[in-house]
């Protein structure tokens, strides 16, 4: 007879109005990850999911009471400034550019997530675990669906259908950079912990990762650079050199046979080959030859040495031209009459051109400040070989690597896809080094075979080394 009490349903304890909310955000950041700009849309215009989760973070966050502690931390108090600069550049432009301005200003308010995110996990360390825990979910969704999603973003060309109450967005819109990005932390996810993976897993990431980094150079760059630092920061005992000696044969193998079963992508105008791999590249530093490649890049480079020239060396040096105004008419870059574009694919220099010299001082002095306390940490942490916090603050540091370069190639923070993202990371960045210091043996009990130190007291068997069975 089986005594074991089990309490009624009705005594068990019900996940509190904040842990259910960190659910809810990472669903809607595994919608903005995988669908990008459809995903931004799901609302009743013109609101939207980010400014309905954004309204239910800030008021859960002041309910449990944590802000003032998130504020406390370098990188936030240096964004709290930045914010009140933002909100002066954005003022006057409020009753001629009126919703315009406010989007604008959003590249730097959706820091809010990162107040609301940072403030949530310190109230209650254990959801930072099971956000570790829980990241391996939308690693295998995002292995799973998004070449899925991506091919017929690229395939279906006029027949993608559009959203009813946005008939400009198409339903499947992936965009390649903003892609890679996602794929950077889901591969840096595979490499720093001990998981167990299966070859299925492994084909999959080589895949994905070549259809979509084939397609865009940005994209190439972010992935190699965020992958670097990754390789750079990880722990003893992951296995990560045979990951990512394993993961560049089978690319290198992919590369070289792409071409011999005509493969074809981005519409058919680029070949799945090391060619195509060498032309990305060179288009980067020099000129490449192919037209395509070539004319982005010099588009790109005359409007960022515009924007140079008017800010550091021209009139808006101290006030930008503001929060509001179309960067790209204003400044002779325009590409079509109906004004789509209002950024030059570049959100460091979007700042610097709205919010003048200081406020791109400001937003750069945040991220430095944020980047160099996870790497504080993570020396700390190595010096205590806890190699479970050194694969959390090196994943934290190669996916913000990676959005940081994709921003400088493409229109990513400016919008709820990439600026959720990243102000998210941020926060949990921040949560992470608080709890470090307070919490040092919090992940410890984590269920899923991250490394762990040796020593430590609760090592399991589940905590193995990287195994390919």
């Amino acid at each position: 007879m089986d005594l074991t009490y089990a309490p009624p349903s009705s005594l068990r304890v019900r996940p509190s109005g904040a842990t259910r909310y960190v659910g809810a955000l990472g669903v809607c950041l595994l919608g903005y990850g995988l669908f990008g700009r459809p995903f931004a849309y799901v609302g009743v215009p013109p609101v939207f999911i980010g400014e309905i989760m954004l309204v239910i973070g800030v008021v859960l966050a002041a309910r449990v009471g944590r802000v003032g502690e998130a504020l406390s931390s370098w990188p936030l108090r240096l964004w709290a400034v930045l914010l009140v600069w933002v909100a002066v550049r954005t003022a006057p432009f409020l009753g001629r550019d009126g919703i315009d301005a406010a989007r604008d200003a959003m590249q730097v308010g959706y820091g809010i997530y990162a107040v609301v995110l940072a403030s949530l996990l310190l109230a209650e360390p254990d959801r930072l675990r099971e956000l570790a825990a829980k990241y391996w979910t939308f690693a295998l969704v995002m292995l799973w669906t998004a070449w899925v999603v991506y091919g017929l973003a690229k395939t279906l060309g006029e027949m993608k259908p559009t959203l009813p109450w946005a008939p400009d967005v198409t339903v499947f819109n992936g965009k390649g950079g903003d892609l890679m990005v996602q794929l950077t932390g889901v591969v840096a996810y595979m490499m720093v912990s001990a998981r167990r993976l299966t070859v299925a897993q492994i084909v999959l990431a080589v895949f994905t990762v070549l259809i979509v980094m084939v397609s865009n150079r940005g994209g190439m760059v972010a992935f190699t650079l965020g992958m670097g630092a990754v390789w750079l920061m990880r722990p003893a005992g992951t296995g990560g050199s045979r990951f990512v000696y394993t993961l560049a044969a089978l690319m290198m193998l992919a590369l070289l046979i792409g071409p011999l079963v005509q493969v074809k992508i981005q519409g058919g105008t680029r070949d799945l080959s090391v060619e195509q791999v060498v032309e990305n590249v060179t288009s980067i530093f020099v000129s490449s030859g192919e037209g395509n490649l070539d004319g982005t890049k010099k588009w790109r480079l005359l409007w960022w040495g515009e924007i140079i020239d008017y800010t550091f060396g021209g009139p808006h040096f101290w006030t930008g031209k503001g929060f509001g105004v179309n960067l790209a008419d204003a400044d002779g870059f325009a590409v079509d009459e109906e004004g789509s574009l209002r950024s030059p694919h570049n959100g460091h220099l979007t700042i610097l051109a709205r919010a003048g010299v200081p406020g791109f001082l400001l937003w750069l002095a945040l991220h430095l400040s944020w980047v160099g306390a996870i790497l504080g940490a993570w020396v700390s942490a190595r010096a205590r070989d806890q190699r479970r916090w050194m694969a959390l603050f090196a994943w934290l540091v190669g996916f913000w690597v990676a959005a940081m370069v994709n921003a400088s190639f493409d229109v990513y923070l400016e919008g709820p896809m990439g600026g959720v993202w990243v102000w998210s990371v941020i926060g949990v960045g921040v949560a992470a080094v608080r709890l470090f210091r307070t919490h040092p043996d919090l992940l410890d009990a984590l269920d899923i075979p991250l490394p762990i130190a040796p020593h430590a007291p609760n090592r399991s068997a589940s905590a193995q080394p990287f195994s390919w069975s």
